[in-house]
């Protein structure tokens, strides 16, 4: 094997585990952002909670039956 072959089978192996490394990156940001988002979401008032839509804790219980 000449000095090149090696060379360029030896970076060749290199640039395979790149896509794997930014694939990493990408999961890890993205699970960043979500729990980021989920600290805002904690962090809102009841009211403002209901304002956008999500349902109240206690709606089962004050449902009336029909």
């Amino acid at each position: 094997m000449s000095a090149n072959e090696y060379s360029s089978s030896s970076s060749n192996q290199g640039h395979s585990a790149l896509p794997g490394l930014f694939n990493l990156r990408a999961r890890a940001w993205a699970a960043w952002k979500r729990h980021r988002n989920e600290r805002v979401l904690e962090n809102l008032s009841y009211d403002t909670l209901k304002d956008i839509g999500f349902p109240s804790v206690d709606d089962a219980v004050h449902k009336t039956e029909q």
